[in-house]
């Protein structure tokens, strides 16, 4: 009969009473912790940037746009913050008050009174990869135009130009262009560089470039052509006719950042860089690190867990101590690892999964470890 109720109690059914108790502490831990890295974030970047504000008289409106544009973005670096708070609080709580005693004395495992909080970390980690992607794009580019255009009063690219363009081409081609007028589909002072490999082949000097009849008609200008000892040979032209890949609509385009694109388009210009010859180490990176860095959410309560339950006072100053301390370790690492598949001594999605992978061991570590 004992031996019975012992494996009923082992047994904890799904969304139980004790479930429902600790995700509403770790959640309400978590949206007051959130909310205040948010709100400490936002007030430290404009501390910095009240210069600009001042110097350029901007509104209260431009400001507040300007945040609530950024805040996405702020919110995704600073949730698994909170989460590593928001889990030392929580647990760290039960354990004081001898609540992970009783849970124990009653045959449930430490893993099965985590699970609620590993499902939650792996909510949020999806629901940061698709704020990552649906909504921190447009509104990161939106930000940049209000500070650039509202508040800095930039205007250029509501002249009808674009002034001195660099745009990455396909077949190994890189054009800059002085100036370029959007109405006319003309370019002013181009220079156009072809590349084998990394090495330049041919290089295009022109006065003018027009789109006429789906090909490029360049005007008053020079071809170098560079053979495999470095010798030049120079062609001077009235005019030339060049069918490029890239159309007027590639050159009338802004520039975006990778900060301002999706999945999908971060991918897109990785292989025209690709395409285009140059090294593509850093775009794979970014690539692999829009999937590594979300699962972050997930992968600081699986590390803080264990660690929690072994307080056994500090309270909320010792837990806000380990979780500064956890986050700064793993932003470390993952910046380490960012770095070294930019420049290639690691292989991309290695130095992009580097802060997981150790975080993820040490964490499995310390819940194995974790007197039961």
């Amino acid at each position: 009969m004992a031996t019975a109720l012992s494996e009923e109690r082992r047994r904890l059914p799904p969304f139980s009473v004790v479930d429902r108790y600790l995700l509403g502490e770790f959640l309400r831990y978590y949206c007051l912790a959130l909310v205040g890295f948010v709100a400490f974030v936002l007030l430290f970047d404009a501390l910095e940037k009240i210069d600009d504000f001042i110097d350029h008289d901007a509104t209260w409106m431009e400001v507040l746009r300007y945040y609530l544009n950024i805040l996405p973005q702020r919110a995704i670096l600073v949730a698994p913050v909170a989460s590593l708070l928001a889990t030392f609080l929580s647990l760290g709580a039960m354990t004081r008050f001898r609540e992970i005693i009783s849970v124990k004395t009653s045959g449930i495992s430490l893993v099965r009174l985590f699970a609620p909080l590993y499902l939650v970390g792996l909510l949020f980690s999806g629901i940061t990869f698709l704020t990552g992607e649906w909504v921190m794009p447009p509104a990161n580019r939106r930000s940049r135009e209000i500070m650039d255009m509202e508040i800095k009063g930039h205007s250029s690219r509501n002249l009808g130009s674009r002034v001195n363009v660099k745009y990455l081409g396909r077949g190994h081609r890189f054009y800059v262009i002085r100036r370029y007028d959007i109405a006319r589909e003309t370019m002013v002072e181009p220079m156009i560089q072809e590349f084998e490999g990394e090495r330049l082949s041919r290089r295009i000097d022109a006065a003018q470039g027009v789109y006429q009849k789906g090909q490029w008609k360049l005007y008053n200008g020079l071809e170098r052509s560079f053979d495999t000892d470095g010798h030049e040979t120079v062609v001077p032209f009235d005019s030339l006719s060049m069918k490029f890949p890239e159309s007027p609509e590639d050159f009338a385009r802004e520039e975006t950042h990778p900060e301002e694109m999706t999945f999908p388009q971060l991918r897109h210009y990785a292989a025209r860089v690709r395409e285009s010859g140059a090294t593509v180490s850093e775009y794979d990176t970014e690539l692999h690190l829009r999937v590594a860095f979300p699962l972050a959410n997930a992968i600081v309560i699986l590390l803080s867990s264990s660690l929690a339950v072994q307080m056994r006072r500090g309270g909320v100053a010792l837990g806000f101590g380990f979780s500064l301390a956890i986050a700064f370790a793993y932003w470390c690492l993952v910046r380490a690892g960012q770095v070294l598949g930019n420049n290639g001594t690691l292989p991309p999605f290695v130095g992009a999964w580097l802060g997981n992978v150790v975080f993820i061991l040490l964490g499995t570590f310390l819940v194995i470890r974790t007197p039961k």
